[in-house]
């Protein structure tokens, strides 16, 4: 699994801000997997120093001092995220590399499981003279799209198979009274091997 340095640095609070940079100065200065980091760690003091300074006159007021505290905060968001970058780049991924760097990494994001068969496949014709069927099922939240295949009823054709984005779907141009049979299925992470619901028939006005 593929894991990230977490760069939330905005939502943080004035005293864990300072924690995370101090710890992220603490543990990249010296260390031998980070040798050439970008920027330099020198700029991450000093970011960091002026923060500090910034955060104590901030405390005995005045609108000028926030605002000035505001400005070196951001600078130091950045760096942060200048470094973090850097070490995305060393740690390709791996957790253990990117908390040796002093960031915290994202949580890795569970595979998801097989879409089920969809049980509330439904057929309805379209306007007398249409030539045509709307196909419905219920959206699914792991479907990346949604697969119909139709053809006549009681014949062994081959079905003809239609992928679309939406849980909806017109099949239009079909032989008027005739009788056609169709399926759906919703396409996941394994697109080759579909699970067809029950087929459902309809006849074309």
């Amino acid at each position: 699994m593929y894991y990230k340095a977490k760069v939330d640095f905005g939502r943080m609070s004035v005293e864990l801000l300072d924690q995370v940079a101090e710890n992220v100065l603490l543990k990249m200065t010296g260390n031998a997997l980070f040798p050439n980091p970008v920027p330099d760690l020198t700029v991450m003091e000093t970011n960091l120093a002026a923060y500090r300074a910034a955060v104590a006159d901030a405390v005995r007021g005045g609108k000028h001092a926030t605002t000035v505290r505001n400005q070196v905060r951001g600078q130091l968001e950045n760096t942060l995220r200048s470094l973090a970058l850097s070490v995305e780049q060393v740690a390709m991924g791996d957790p253990a590399t990117i908390l040796a760097a002093g960031f915290d990494h994202t949580k890795a994001r569970e595979p998801r499981g097989r879409c089920p068969q969809p049980i509330d496949f439904v057929a309805k014709n379209g306007p007398l003279g249409s030539c045509s069927i709307t196909l419905k099922m219920k959206r699914h939240p792991w479907a990346r799209s949604y697969r119909y295949g139709y053809r006549l009823a009681g014949s062994n054709d081959a079905w003809t198979e239609v992928t679309a984005h939406a849980s909806k779907h017109t099949i239009s141009e079909l032989q008027q009274f005739a009788e056609y049979e169709f399926r759906g299925a919703y396409i996941d992470n394994e697109p080759n091997s579909v699970n067809y619901g029950d087929k459902v028939t309809a006849t074309v006005i």
